[in-house]
């Protein structure tokens, strides 16, 4: 398991979720609740970029006050999953 603290930024109709650590990885949703899930697929995705470039995952900083640790399995990342499958 990876974990990313997220930044959540609310503006009048949603909250904007971005990753000091992996900016590729931007979303957001109507409530805390459903910003939070979608983020969960917004780092699957930012991390599968670096999978693809056979970079390594950025490091995790830590948790600033105010910030919202994101939790993902590195088995959900589409390029280490295909690794996984095929060995």
């Amino acid at each position: 398991m990876i974990q990313y603290p997220a930044t959540l930024t609310k503006d009048d109709a949603n909250i904007l979720v971005t990753f000091k650590d992996v900016p590729e990885a931007i979303t957001f949703g109507l409530t805390e609740k459903d910003a939070l899930e979608r983020a969960i697929e917004a780092l699957e995705t930012g991390l599968s970029f670096y999978a693809d470039t056979n970079k390594d995952f950025p490091r995790p900083g830590i948790l600033n006050p105010g910030e919202k640790m994101v939790c993902v399995l590195e088995a959900n990342i589409p390029k280490v999953r295909q690794a996984q499958n095929s060995s």
